[in-house]
Formats: structure tokens, C-alpha cells, sequence
């Protein structure tokens, strides 16, 4: 018995014919293709979703991501016109992942991009955090900077990643995945530090200093991709 996906690629071809220049070839094209959805029982929907996929890049936390690194996600799923979903571990253990839903190879490449950015941004925090905060005795103001050192590192370098155009029907198609594969999303929530604080200016400092350490991001080509990707550092 044929597989679903060799059966969503069979009325695929039929649809393609379908489009045929010749009147019978269209036709009978297409009545096969409705046969096919009639005999497995396949929606419109699941054949709009059928040619979309999932690409993860593991989380740096379990459950509440930073908020500097679901800004760094977001900005990427969008530029590779994604759909992102933070999976967050069983039970509070094991891995949680950045899920990026599109149509391939943009999944793919949203996916090599945020585990390349990542690591850069884990590496400055770390360099940061060794040499700048390494006298500042507080913990919690420790973090605090840290975090607005990397929410700084993430802005300028997302600044510099153009968005691509989506193929024609990506959005329609990605949406009626969601609906067939993730029917119940909830709202993410974050964890950001500095939320309704009034900076002091050695606050400012850490920002700014990872404004200027963000211009030194690199991104290079990625899984599926047939061209360097857009993001150079100076």
C-alpha cells in the first residue's frame, strides 16, 4: 500500500497536469486527482500543507527562553519566511527546541542560522561576562547586563539579515499546517530581566556594548542553500 506521502505526490502531479494546455488532458488530470483525495480521504488543506516542513535548532533553555534569544529566533524565522514555535522539554528536562515551519529549504536554513547566530551570541556573552562584568560582584546584575548586553549583540546583527520573498502560496500553505499539525499554540512566554527597570548607565554600557559587538556577526551558507547567505560581519 502506498504511503500518504507518495499518495499527496501522486495527486500533486495530477494537479500539475491539470494545468495543461490540452482541454482533455486537464480534465481527466483532475478527476483523477479528486479521486485520489476521495479513495484516502485527503483534505484541501492537508494538500496545501503537504509540501511544508519542520527544521529545530536546540534552545539554550528548558522552558522560558531569554528574551534576547526569542527576539534573535523571531527575526529569523521571519526573514526566511517561517513560522516559529518554541517546544519546550518534557517535565522540565531534556532539550527544548526553536522549531522553524516553512517550505524548504527556507526551514532548513532558518534552522543552521539561529544555531550559527546562537553560538556567536553565547561566545560574546561569555567574552563579556569574563572581562567587563567580571567585577561586578551581584549575580542577579551580573545576569541583568549580560542579557542586555546580548538583547544589544542580537539587534544590530538581525539589522543586517534581509528578509527573503517567500514563494507564492508559502503563507496559505504554512497556515494550514499549523492548523492540521499544531491546532492548540499557546502564547510564548519569556523571561527578560530588565522588563520595567529604569537602566543605569552601566545598564546603557552593557547594551551598547553589545550593539558594537553584533557588527562582528557572521553567516555563512547553510544546508539546502545554493548562494552565501546575506550576513557579514565588518
Amino acid at each position: 500500500m502506498d504511503n500518504r506521502d507518495d499518495i499527496l505526490d501522486k495527486i500533486r502531479k495530477c494537479m500539475a497536469l491539470a494545468q495543461s494546455g490540452s482541454e482533455h488532458e486537464a480534465a481527466t488530470a483532475l478527476r483523477q486527482a479528486q479521486r485520489l483525495m476521495e479513495l484516502h480521504k485527503i483534505s484541501q488543506a492537508e494538500m496545501l500543507a503537504a509540501g511544508v516542513h519542520e527544521s529545530k535548532s536546540k534552545a539554550c533553555a528548558v522552558a522560558r527562553p531569554a528574551a534576547w534569544e526569542s527576539d534573535l529566533a523571531t527575526h529569523i524565522a521571519a526573514a526566511f519566511g517561517c513560522k516559529l514555535i518554541f517546544s519546550s522539554s518534557s517535565w522540565g528536562w531534556g532539550e527544548a527546541q526553536w522549531v522553524f515551519i516553512g517550505l524548504p529549504p527556507a526551514n532548513e536554513i532558518a534552522a543552521y542560522s539561529l544555531e550559527v547566530l546562537l553560538r556567536q551570541a553565547l561566545k560574546a556573552r561569555r567574552e563579556f561576562i569574563g572581562s567587563t562584568l567580571k567585577r561586578t560582584k551581584k549575580k542577579a546584575n551580573k545576569t541583568r547586563r549580560a542579557d542586555l548586553f546580548s538583547a544589544g549583540w542580537v539587534h544590530t546583527a538581525c539589522a543586517q539579515v534581509g528578509a527573503l520573498t517567500p514563494p507564492e502560496g508559502a503563507t496559505e500553505a504554512i497556515q494550514a499546517y499549523i492548523q492540521l499539525k499544531h491546532p492548540s499554540l499557546g502564547e510564548l512566554s519569556t523571561t527578560d530581566r530588565n522588563a520595567g527597570r529604569n537602566w543605569s548607565d552601566k545598564d546603557q554600557d552593557a547594551y551598547h556594548a553589545g550593539r558594537s559587538a553584533g557588527r562582528g556577526a557572521q553567516l555563512h551558507q547553510g544546508v539546502g542553500a545554493n548562494k552565501p547567505l546575506m550576513l557579514g560581519g565588518e
